[in-house]
């Protein structure tokens, strides 16, 4: 394992509450993301921005709790902490409904933070689509990046119906060195390349266009594949009864995070990263307690 200082990781993004038919839970996909990342040992931080109000202050005490740091969450009174109404389908699967305007919209990184930020020298980068749509949080992460000089960015798409265009999906393509996606995410990418959604064409496509070392693609209960410094590895979908989906992917993508961090094996990275998605997927909210020996308990068959 590498020292502490080799295993930070900054989120940025959207910190919200996912409002549910059984009441307020705390998430944003790139938070959720940091703060399993914070249960799996690294160290981490979240930039975002929440209101001055009761759902603000509270995501920041529940953040804290999660084991992420909040030094870089600032607080404004011109704007409302954001939320998001969720339905869940038969499934288990989530509809969204994005409320707007929101504080994590907001996000505009002062000179000095982003000195702060890169001092930090974190060593990953995580961030997705929603937030990013905004020029202060896109100009943020961009400085982010090129200030710390982190060398892994993970890229997890994560795109919500009406608040992503082709034109910002590429620029953050381009940002990445890890890119995961779901199936229909997938099918997005091979029409933006002019190819087809086959992990194994799109991986090398990204390869070539903007340097990427990695692509994910996730399927839910058919598995997952991902392509990796020129080889594909797949594995095996986990059968369980789906209680919430919400937060299933976000897990995926921080177990795939910590074990390229660490170095470990792909295939094994990627089956680890399943049986997350799979624990996460299988119980109620998007951040439900998990342990890493229950996570390495069961084998997990992969090619």
């Amino acid at each position: 394992m590498t020292d502490a200082g080799e295993t930070r990781v900054v989120g940025i993004g959207e910190l919200l509450w996912d409002l549910l038919p059984d009441g307020p839970r705390l998430g944003g996909a790139p938070f959720n993301a940091t703060a399993n990342l914070a249960r799996l040992g690294h160290d981490v931080q979240f930039v975002t921005v929440v209101g001055d109000d009761d759902l603000g202050h509270e995501a920041v005490l529940r953040a804290r709790g999660l084991g992420v740091g909040t030094t870089w969450i600032a607080e404004t009174a011109a704007v409302p902490t954001g939320t998001v109404d969720v339905a869940l389908d038969a499934s288990g699967g989530p509809r969204f409904r994005i409320v707007s305007p929101a504080a994590y919209e907001t996000i505009d990184l002062s000179p000095q933070r982003l000195a702060a930020i890169a001092a930090w020298r974190p060593r990953a980068v995580v961030f997705g689509t929603l937030a990013q749509r905004f020029p202060g949080v896109l100009g943020s992460t961009l400085a982010i990046i090129d200030r710390s000089a982190a060398p892994v960015r993970l890229y997890d798409i994560n795109l919500r119906e009406g608040c992503w265009s082709d034109e910002l999906v590429l620029d953050l393509l381009s940002l990445a060195t890890i890119v995961k996606v779901n199936g229909d995410e997938a099918a997005v990418l091979g029409r933006l390349f002019g190819t087809s959604d086959d992990p194994g064409v799109l991986g090398p496509e990204l390869g070539r266009r903007f340097g990427s070392r990695g692509l994910c693609v996730t399927r839910g209960g058919d598995g997952a594949a991902l392509w990796l410094d020129g080889s594909l590895h797949d594995v095996e979908g986990i059968a369980i009864e789906v209680v919430d989906a919400v937060g299933a992917g976000d897990a995926f993508a921080a177990a795939l995070l910590d074990g390229l961090l660490r170095e470990r094996d792909p295939g094994d990275v990627l089956a680890r990263a399943n049986r997350l998605g799979a624990v996460v997927a299988s119980r109620s909210g998007a951040l439900p307690d998990w342990s890493i020996e229950e996570l390495d308990a069961a084998p997990s068959r992969h090619g």
